[in-house]
């Protein structure tokens, strides 16, 4: 995942692969979310790969490839910044603190400027040690206190005190032993540290005055090789990471670790944002090109106002004041919070849903809502593209109606329900377990 965060792209062989379920999924899931027409673009930046936005309050900082953007208005009005150092070519992480901007850059380390971007200074003494000077590829900035802790792609984590002059000093031995010198992000939950790293299956957490990171191993077991943490959100209850296989839960940010399958299959990255404790995650699929957005009120244990964008990346997120930003491959994008679906016509659309517990086991009921009387049906699909079982089919009164589905010859998995009315599809995502 290392080459993911300074480069944002997928190998032409990795978006054809599986092609039948990535059509089925798109095919399907698109149809369901027309939640796109919400989102905006902020016009006043490129429309081009953004690798980063931080937000607090109404101060928003996005970096690009050679700039940062700024607004000190909550997005109203937008600045751009000089190159932080010549050559860059992506801005990875940025922050602001007390008046004074940092960047930090992938191959020339961390960059500061006290007029937001008008004029830089280099903030790398001390930054050494790295193989390959892995230690200037910095990929994520996190703040606890007084100090600036930065996520390098091969050189572990580093820290430096703002509160004087100071230098940058390594932070923690225990990436390296691990095999998880890239550190993929930062997250911060109270006063605990949480790095997501490595291809094991390991997240490391760090209090205030502990001598070193401490391992936490996901499958609550030992090392996992392949499985990867990329990102991490604390919601003030629990913590959230994503992985390249799911979510997993925890309210210390320790064992015991609970999955969590959303059933988009393997994950190519995952991004987080919070609102209180409402969360919000950004899921960009690695069998096709696709982000999945969804929000959760329960510390990630549920995802609802699901929406689909094809051939979009989603590479970071933000909440400032009522609007949630998207650090997109194609610019930075905004839209309202809790405005997610759109219905033509200003009346009430077609509505379908499973009513009762996901996942279900021999039996799920689902439950749909027409707008007006009319032929309705009902298939499921699996992950193939194939239909599996009879077609539901009928003639119903315009309202809320509900029907039965017999799962007992159904093999556990991910299926796709599809409502079809008046030509209108809506696709509700099943999980079936024994």
């Amino acid at each position: 995942m290392t080459a993911l965060r300074h480069t944002q792209t997928r190998d032409s062989a990795d978006n054809l692969r599986s092609l039948g379920f990535g059509a089925m999924v798109l095919g399907l899931l698109a149809v369901a979310a027309p939640a796109s027409a919400q989102w905006t673009r902020v016009t006043e930046i490129p429309a081009a790969q953004m690798f980063s936005v931080w937000a607090n309050g109404d101060t928003i900082a996005a970096g690009a490839d050679t700039a940062v953007y700024v607004s000190t208005n909550a997005g109203a009005s937008w600045s751009r910044s000089a190159k932080p150092v010549a050559g860059v070519t992506s801005v990875q992480a940025v922050w602001i603190r007390n008046g004074r901007l940092y960047a930090g850059t992938f191959g020339q380390g961390a960059h500061v400027s006290d007029d937001l971007g008008a004029t830089w200074s280099a903030f790398n003494q001390g930054l050494v040690g790295g193989i390959l000077d892995s230690q200037l590829d910095l990929v994520d900035f996190q703040v606890r206190g007084s100090d600036l802790y930065a996520a390098t792609a091969g050189a572990g984590v580093y820290a430096r005190s703002l509160a004087g002059p100071g230098a940058w000093q390594h932070f923690g031995e225990e990436f390296e032993p691990n095999q998880a010198s890239n550190v993929n992000s930062l997250a911060l939950g109270g006063t605990r540290l949480l790095a997501s790293a490595g291809s094991n299956g390991m997240v490391f957490i760090r209090d205030p005055g502990d001598p070193e990171w401490t391992v936490s191993n996901l499958d609550n077991i030992g090392v996992h090789a392949g499985l990867q943490a990329m990102t991490a959100a604390w919601t003030g209850a629990a913590w959230v990471v994503g992985t390249n296989s799911g979510l997993f839960l925890s309210v210390a940010g320790q064992e015991p670790w609970t999955r969590v399958d959303l059933g988009f299959g393997p994950l190519f990255w995952t991004t987080f944002a919070t609102q209180g404790g409402h969360l919000f995650g950004a899921f960009d699929l690695s069998i096709v090109p696709a982000v999945v957005m969804e929000e959760s009120d329960d510390d990630g244990a549920t995802w609802q106002n699901e929406e689909v964008f094809p051939g979009v990346f989603v590479k970071d997120l933000a909440v400032s004041g009522d609007n949630l930003y998207a650090a997109r491959g194609d610019g930075l994008w905004r839209r309202p919070i809790g405005t997610v679906s759109v219905v033509d016509g200003g009346h009430i659309g077609l509505r379908f849903a499973l009513a009762g517990p996901q996942p279900f086991g021999d039996q799920a009921r689902l439950r749909f809502d027409l707008p007006v009387a009319g032929p309705a049906s009902i298939e499921v699909f699996d992950l193939l593209g194939r239909r599996t079982g009879d077609r539901i089919e009928g003639w119903w009164s315009s309202g809320p109606h509900e029907v039965s589905l017999d799962a007992r010859r159904m093999s556990p998995g991910v299926y796709a329900a599809m409502l079809t009315a008046e030509g209108t599809h809506e696709v509700v995502r099943l999980v079936h377990v024994r």
